[in-house]
């Protein structure tokens, strides 16, 4: 684990506090459940065929990796929330499942190894994205992919704006820093735009650069309006999202951005 002392290293606790609800929240018919469908259909494009070997980086409770797992892929999950490690024993993956009791920065994994690696909503709260990215990519075979999915700057921006934070939301922007809370438990994470994301996938040397947003029409309502939309008509909801989500220009308009890039068949 990294020594840096700062509040950075306070997602294990957060995520601990999440633990016991977490996979619920996904299965209502809000504006969680909508994420879950889109990204979701975004990642099944990304997959290679199975068997291949997927990392996934900060696998909490393994929701992802038991779909993954469930197509014939083999899988490495990287977590360490003990009580996300403990909901993830719970599920009994199988042996085609490995998990690393461990931060994104310590985890040993064999170079060339991964043919995707996918980081949904965790590298933003690593002190140093960069280098945790290095890693993914050293882990890569040539030819595969990484994801990145993080939460976006300008809907952070506009959302403290809406809500009469105004100087918050000037601190978040010339920070590019963010606040997760829950409770008492807070946790810092790195904001990303668009054109960050993607010099930071560049820098990496990553190749064939891909960046969408994901949850636009939150950043236009709020999630109580979106979360009655999805509910009243959930395919025209999840229509409209698709639609917006498609065009490059919209990333960062959305809630959340995905990233990703390829790692190059040569000299990469």
């Amino acid at each position: 684990m990294s020594a840096d002392p700062s509040p950075w290293l306070e997602s294990v606790a957060l995520y601990d506090e999440m633990a016991p609800a977490y996979d619920a929240v996904f299965a209502e018919q809000t504006y969680r459940r909508a994420y879950d469908l889109l990204a979701g259909e975004y990642i099944a494009r990304l997959l290679p065929p199975a068997p291949a070997t997927i990392v996934d980086a900060g696998c909490g409770t393994g929701r992802w990796a038991a779909r993954w797992l469930a197509l014939g892929h083999r899988v490495i999950g990287i977590e360490r929330a003990p009580r996300m490690i403990a909901a993830l024993r719970q599920k009994q993956l199988g042996p085609a499942f490995r998990l690393i009791e461990a931060s994104m920065a310590d985890a040993e994994i064999e170079p060339s190894s991964a043919d995707l690696v996918i980081a949904m909503g965790s590298i933003q709260y690593l002190p140093d994205p960069a280098a945790a990215l290095a890693r993914f990519v050293r882990w890569l075979k040539p030819g595969g992919q990484v994801c990145l999915y993080t939460d976006a700057l300008m809907s952070i921006v506009l959302e403290l704006i809406r809500l009469g934070r105004p100087d918050e939301a000037l601190l978040r922007l010339a920070t590019r820093r963010g606040q997760f809370r829950l409770g008492d438990t807070a946790a810092e994470l790195h904001l990303f735009n668009r054109e960050s994301l993607l010099a930071l996938l560049a820098a990496a040397g990553l190749a064939d650069l891909a960046c969408h947003g994901l949850l636009i029409m939150q950043s236009a309502w709020d999630k109580q309006r979106c979360s009655e939309a999805f509910a009243a008509d959930e395919a025209a909801y999840l229509a409209l999202e698709r639609r917006l989500m498609a065009d490059p220009a919209m990333a960062d308009a959305g809630k959340h951005i995905i990233a990703v890039g390829r790692k190059p068949m040569t000299g990469g």
